[in-house]
């Protein structure tokens, strides 16, 4: 059976826009976040005598575990927590787009459910952190690895710019623009009116 989208496909361009402005929420969390882990377990870089260039103090691994931890608790509730709440986060919101849970040739009605229906509009929990863990699971981890210097920064450049252009190349290439992630989650990000 093949699928069929409930609403006009969202563009690549949209959904890049939409991914950038929940880079932009986000990014003053990580740095309270990092700011805090700062105060409480010391600096992991400084500059060296000369000033430059940054270098590892010391590899606290309590420190990493926990910035790991608090990094992708905040990163799922934030993505999976409005995917199942409204459907959407702020910045899809903002770029007029929305995810859908979808099944092959059953597309989800339109107004509101009838009672014990699943609203269409919202993502259920396990696919939409199955969504984002596909989605962000591995360039979080690498990036805490490399802001810890337990990995290279080269490293960790490589291995986030290689997955986010295989999702990206994934959803180009497929008529309904779904990307590894969301054949992974059953997932399909549509315009919304």
């Amino acid at each position: 059976m093949a699928l069929r989208a409930p609403a006009p496909v969202a563009t690549i361009s949209r959904r890049l826009v939409a991914f950038f402005l929940d880079g932009l929420i986000l990014a003053p969390l990580y740095v309270v976040l990092a700011i805090a882990l700062d105060a409480a377990f010391g600096a992991l870089v400084q500059a060296d005598p000369d000033g430059t260039r940054l270098v590892v103090v010391a590899v606290n691994p309590t420190r990493v575990a926990l910035e790991l931890t608090l990094t992708l608790l905040a990163d799922a509730a934030y993505y999976a927590g409005c995917w199942v709440r409204w459907g959407m986060t702020p910045g899809q919101r903002l770029c007029r787009v929305a995810v859908r849970a979808v099944s092959p040739g059953v597309p989800p009605s339109a107004g509101a459910p009838p009672p014990g229906v699943p609203d269409p509009e919202r993502v259920p929990a396990a696919i939409a952190t199955t969504r984002w863990a596909v989605l962000q699971l591995l360039p979080l981890c690498a990036g805490i690895l490399g802001a810890s210097g337990a990995l290279p920064a080269g490293a960790v450049a490589g291995i986030t710019t290689v997955w986010y252009m295989f999702l990206f190349f994934t959803a180009a290439a497929d008529p309904l623009r779904r990307g590894f992630h969301d054949r992974r989650a059953g997932t399909l990000v549509v315009r919304r009116a």
